[in-house]
């Protein structure tokens, strides 16, 4: 195996050292590098928190309450926030509005 040596002035190894640091950070924040989270398939019925407020004629507000309460159950992706039509479903029934 051969070895190469190369010499560079102070101020060329600190720019060399900065760009690599650079695209790490970057990389490192963006997650360029870092596996993404795959959404839900779409055929097993899973809702935005879009779709799902509107399905339930609720709130983002009253959304939250009802996650902190148990009534209605997320799945998380990631950042990405799901609710599959059982936990809609179920939500209705443990709200009381039935559904429409």
């Amino acid at each position: 195996m051969a070895q190469i040596f190369t010499s560079y002035s102070d101020r060329e190894f600190k720019e060399i050292l900065s760009g690599h640091v650079k695209e790490a950070v970057r990389e490192a924040l963006h997650g360029e590098t870092a596996e993404k989270p795959t959404p839900p398939p779409q055929n097993i019925g899973y809702r935005t928190r879009a779709e799902t407020r509107l399905m339930l004629g609720v709130a983002y507000s009253t959304m939250h309450y009802w996650e902190k309460a148990g009534i209605l159950v997320p799945r998380r992706i990631g950042r990405k926030v799901y609710y599959s039509d059982e936990a809609i479903r179920d939500a209705l029934a443990k709200s009381g509005k039935g559904l429409k």
